[in-house]
């Protein structure tokens, strides 16, 4: 939008034709504030139902979006070609210039680089620079502060965020909490067993847990929770299968089948989003010596 407005405003003042212009900025305005209203409406899939119309409205209009910018493309390329030139008449600044014939005879162009001038401009720069910076230094450093504080604080809170490791017994979610409380490990006929106790719960509408996105890490490898062997592990507690969580805190297990047990290096990562990930350590603890 901003170039938009820029060759708008440049042609304007040369008094060319410029409605494409016009209908460029309002059509990218509007495409804007229809992206931001589909982007709230993905945000709320966690949330809330997925209303198969409202999807196939929203693809429908966008498509529609995508036609309005194929015909501006298509438009500016024919222009930047130099096609249908004659109707920025162009012709009237050559006589605005008063440019006659001997303007278009051939000369001889020296393209030696004095480099004395050169190097002369740079230091003239840098003292102007020097100058303005003593003058104003005050302001300057001030808004540079500000800007590295700001910086600084959205820095940290970005990396805090996306590396931070939670522990066990510390809630984490932002729709659908979960909190893990004990985590075991256990050994039977030759498999590896990583069971793990937590509490869940959710404000609002009631609304089912979605296991695949509870991934155990163990070491580099992943693994999603195993349905078939979670009832051997009942005495533990009771199964998730697929139970609505409510305001109400209930406590499951989930139980993962693993290649290897490495106590030091498991992981539980819960996905809530495609952008908001959490990261437990697990204190595993035998079974048997429990």
């Amino acid at each position: 939008l901003g170039l938009l407005f820029i060759v708008y405003w440049l042609l304007k003042y040369k008094d060319k034709p410029r409605k494409i212009y016009i209908i460029s900025m309002i059509g990218y305005a509007i495409l804007g504030i229809f992206i931001f209203v589909v982007f709230g409406y993905i945000s709320s899939f966690n949330t809330d139902i997925i209303d198969q119309k409202t999807i196939r409205l929203y693809r429908d209009i966008l498509f529609i979006c995508d036609l309005f910018q194929y015909f501006i493309v298509i438009v500016m390329l024919i222009r930047g070609l130099g096609f249908d030139i004659k109707k920025f008449n162009f012709g009237k600044d050559v006589q605005e210039l008063n440019l006659s014939q001997e303007d278009a005879e051939e000369v001889e162009v020296n393209i030696g680089i004095d480099t004395t001038n050169i190097i002369r401009g740079v230091r003239k720069q840098q003292r102007e620079f020097g100058y303005f910076f003593k003058e104003y230094r005050v302001y300057i450093i001030t808004i540079l502060l500000i800007l590295f504080i700001f910086l600084g604080y959205k820095g940290y809170n970005y990396f805090n965020d996306k590396f931070k490791v939670y522990d066990e017994k510390e809630y984490i979610g932002e729709y659908k909490y979960i909190n893990i409380i004990d985590s075991y490990y256990d050994v039977v006929d030759g498999k590896n067993y990583i069971i793990i106790k937590f509490m869940a719960y959710k404000n609002g509408t009631k609304d089912r847990l979605n296991t695949s996105n509870i991934l155990l890490n163990v070491d580099k490898q992943k693994y999603v929770p195993d349905k078939n062997v979670c009832y051997k592990y009942q005495k533990i507690g009771n199964c998730y299968k697929q139970q609505y969580l409510s305001s109400t805190v209930q406590e499951y297990i989930l139980v993962y089948t693993v290649d290897e047990i490495n106590i030091k290096k498991s992981y539980i990562v819960y996905s809530e989003s495609y952008d908001k990930r959490f990261k437990v350590k697990l204190n595993l603890t035998n079974i048997k010596s429990d």
